[in-house]
């Protein structure tokens, strides 16, 4: 297993920018392209359990990928200005239940962070709720029992199908599948998965577009590239590189959204023991 110190930081960044690229950064990356938080739901989702088992596999095999940290540095650019941050993704499981937290650390900004808890199903995880640290009428409730997702800021209660994730655990999903169906590293394969956030939801569908050798800071990987598929001319541009070296976990995260754009790429990575203490189960 490869390791590398990530690189030091600059001390300070352009202040007039500060707020934008968090808030950028948050939407985007922290809950994986977060559309801005809106009071009204979606009517996208209306139709969302009637489609999602069409547009959604349930039946395939699934590995949750090992308990692992992981360290990335961040560029991007926000309005013509560029910074830098420092990025942590941490996962942890024990067979049954897992828990995922993805953070960013940036001059003036300081941490903020996102997480999601659930269990782990036959073939998919199911989420049982979702936090957001900076902005708590992103988070939801899932009752995965019900078919059902409850929204805290608007004391809503919406169908949620089996085999949705949030914005986060999308992440693991994707690794999950990837790791136990060899098939879905080839070339052109798609992989649909239902995806819900506080005002919406609909089926997020990734295509795999390369299988190569990328170089990052950590040091050269083997990486399948997954491309989301857009729907419509202004759906933001996600591109997600997962490798074998870490449990098919993502080691590049980069977006692109109206002249903005952001990069994770990989730093160093540490796998860890499997959670002995399943994380606490969240209440309604």
């Amino acid at each position: 297993m490869i390791q590398q110190t990530a690189p030091k930081l600059p001390a300070t960044m352009n202040t007039e920018p500060a707020a934008k690229p968090w808030a950028c950064y948050a939407a985007s990356v922290l809950a994986l392209a977060m559309a801005s938080a809106t009071p009204a739901w979606s009517q996208e989702s209306v139709a969302a359990p009637a489609i999602a088992g069409a547009q959604t596999r349930l039946d395939q095999p699934f590995t949750a990928p090992p308990s692992a940290e992981l360290d990335f540095e961040v560029t991007g650019k926000v309005s013509g200005f560029g910074y830098k941050a420092k990025a942590k993704l941490d996962w942890q499981h024990n067979g049954s239940t897992y828990q995922a937290q993805q953070s960013i650390r940036a001059p003036i900004i300081g941490t903020r962070s996102q997480q999601s808890e659930g269990q782990i199903a036959q073939h998919y995880l199911e989420p049982l709720s979702f936090k957001d640290s900076s902005r708590s009428k992103r988070n939801l409730t899932f009752d995965p029992a019900n078919s059902t997702v409850f929204i805290p800021a608007t004391k809503e209660t919406r169908p949620s199908p089996a085999g949705a994730q949030d914005r986060l655990s999308v992440f693991f999903q994707l690794a999950g599948l990837v790791a136990a169906n060899p098939s879905l590293r080839e070339k052109g394969q798609t992989i649909p998965i239902w995806t819900v956030a506080n005002n919406k939801q609909a089926s997020w569908e990734f295509e795999v577009e390369s299988v190569e050798s990328i170089g990052l800071p950590v040091g050269e990987l083997p990486a399948i590239k997954l491309k989301r598929i857009p729907k419509k001319e202004d759906d933001q541009i996600a591109e997600i590189w997962l490798s074998s070296e870490v449990g098919y976990l993502p080691v590049r995260i980069h977006f692109e959204d109206d002249g903005d754009a952001v990069d994770l790429q990989m730093t160093q990575y540490r796998f860890k023991e499997a959670t002995t203490t399943p994380p606490s189960a969240p209440q309604p």
